[in-house]
């Protein structure tokens, strides 16, 4: 199963977030966010500016590193440009531009790794082992009526 995240194309980054010690949450609207419970990274320019294992490391600067605001600094308002899976890794890439993208690295075989919630209560989840789980209640029938149906499709 292929995983389409183009409808978040041309979204920008509203809000970052970090909600525990390995929770992120990213905001693209009141109705679209990625979590990660996974490492994260901002490329720009063929290398790395940031991550989220930078987070309150001092790196012998003034202060330790707050990579929310610097999150917010280095990609807050720009507008995505493409959204990919990759394939053998379940890598989320998000690209805004010409040299600038955030990548979510799962590290783990057995835990979830990060998820994408979407308009009218699309939710997709990369599972441990590398498999997706998507849940969509446009693909299911009576979903309207009953949203706590959903259901796992591994092997995307």
């Amino acid at each position: 199963m292929e995983c389409d995240l183009g409808w978040l194309v041309g979204r920008t980054l509203a809000e970052v977030e970090r909600l525990g010690r390995c929770v992120w949450r990213f905001r693209f609207g009141s109705d679209a966010e990625v979590r990660s419970e996974c490492p994260w990274r901002i490329i720009r320019d063929g290398g790395i500016v940031l991550s989220s294992e930078d987070h309150g490391h001092q790196f012998g600067q003034p202060a330790p590193v707050d990579a929310e605001a610097e999150c917010r600094v280095v990609i807050g308002g720009a507008m995505v440009r493409s959204v990919k899976v990759r394939s053998e890794s379940r890598d989320l890439v998000v690209e805004f531009g010409p040299g600038l993208r955030l990548e979510l690295v799962p590290l783990s075989s057995g835990y979830e790794s990060w998820q994408v919630r979407g308009p009218r209560g699309l939710d997709i989840t990369a599972i441990g082992g590398g498999e997706l789980a998507v849940w969509s209640p446009a693909a299911e029938p009576g979903a309207a009526a009953d949203r706590g149906n959903g259901i796992g499709l591994p092997g995307a």
